[in-house]
């Protein structure tokens, strides 16, 4: 493997631990964003995000050749994640099962939520998202497996 391919790797996966501590910061502050219970605007967008840090994650796995070296970043995702998860388990609950609009969970804009019904986008966003921060949680695993398996390993 030639030195370029390990710099990119290394930069992939390092990209993209950012990436999804960007999505999982994103998603922590979320309920305290205003809303508009007319207006999805704000769930598509942070659906495109989880796409992009669902992507980042796939880059990540490119660099669990280097774990020992860059698992560092899985910490932090990891509990983001998990923090991110627990403000996201009430939309799970409200909208995917309840139909409430997605609103409910962010403040609204003094709008009142009666009348409104949540949309499919907004019953599948909150199902998008847990499953994007489990995958995380998932590749954090797998970074702290595979960097104790190689401080295991004696050195050559």
């Amino acid at each position: 493997m030639s030195f370029a391919e390990i710099i990119l790797r290394i930069g992939a996966a390092i990209g993209g631990w950012l990436i999804f501590l960007g999505l999982c910061l994103t998603l922590s502050v979320l309920p305290q964003a205003d809303c508009d219970p007319s207006s999805d605007e704000l769930w598509r967008g942070t659906l495109l995000f989880a796409f992009v840090g669902g992507i980042g994650l796939l880059f990540v796995g490119r660099g669990i050749e280097w774990s020992r070296s860059i698992r560092w970043f899985a910490l932090p995702a990891a509990g983001f994640a998990v923090y991110a998860a627990i403000g996201i388990t009430p939309a799970l609950i409200s909208t995917s099962i309840g139909g409430e609009p997605l609103c409910a969970i962010a403040r609204p804009t003094g709008a009142s939520l009666e009348g409104f019904e949540a949309s499919t986008l907004e019953r599948a966003w909150p199902v998008v998202q847990l499953a994007v921060l489990a995958f995380g949680v998932v590749q954090a695993i797998r970074y702290w497996r595979a960097a104790q398996k190689r401080n295991a390993e004696p050195e050559s």
